[in-house]
């Protein structure tokens, strides 16, 4: 190694010699796992719809198996994503093939109605500390946000084998590429070739005041 780089303890200040490349770039291990800290503050959050919808044929406009919007004052928290996913709950008619589509609003728009229990990931409950606004399957998106040509496939699709039983689960992970900004909406559909199987859709996300730019 060419570069020698010294850490002091804060607490108990003992100096420590930290590994680097020659270049100087130091060699870290993490002492946690991706999400641990963001979780035990009580800023990752799901919610996961109560009523299971039918997957679409099509791709929807103002439909979504659920929506979520973000509430907070233009300047504010912005709800970075970190997965998608989908229980399917009843049976299909016929073998199928589904996955999941998602649209992200470019526009500020009217706030949706909430509905749906928001949870902390650290176990501690549901939260109203959430600037999240959740919703079930319908028609709640707002027009300008669930156009048909915004719904982005995402995720691994899954096959069905059996028509009488129900079972498939989709999950994506997304890991902040995808973000809601204060005043958007965001809604999540399962997609196949079949109407009648019922999903629950839900998301994963943690909250974040940063820049957007």
């Amino acid at each position: 190694m060419a570069w020698k780089i010294w850490g002091t303890n804060r607490i108990g200040g003992a100096d420590k010699e930290i590994e680097a490349s020659e270049s100087g770039a130091m060699f870290v291990a993490p002492g946690a796992s991706k999400y641990e800290d963001i979780c035990r503050s009580g800023m990752l959050f799901s919610a996961i719809t109560t009523t299971a919808t039918v997957s679409c044929t099509a791709l929807p406009t103002t439909t979504a198996g659920i929506a979520l919007y973000n509430s907070a004052a233009d300047g504010g928290v912005s709800m970075i994503v970190d997965a998608i996913f989908a229980n399917q709950i009843t049976c299909q008619n016929i073998l199928s093939q589904y996955g999941l589509i998602y649209v992200l609003g470019q526009t500020r728009v009217a706030a949706l109605a909430g509905g749906l229990v928001i949870r902390r990931m650290n176990g501690l409950g549901p939260t109203t500390n959430s600037v999240c606004l959740a919703n079930a399957g319908g028609a709640v998106l707002d027009a300008v946000t669930g156009v048909a040509i915004g719904w982005t496939p995402i995720g691994p699709t899954a096959n069905t084998s059996v028509v009488s039983l129900p079972g498939a689960v989709l999950y994506a992970e997304v890991d902040g590429r995808l973000i809601i900004p204060p005043g958007h909406q965001f809604g999540v559909n399962v997609m196949g070739g079949d109407a009648t199987g019922t999903w629950n859709c839900g998301v994963i996300w943690h909250e974040k005041q940063i820049t957007l730019g």
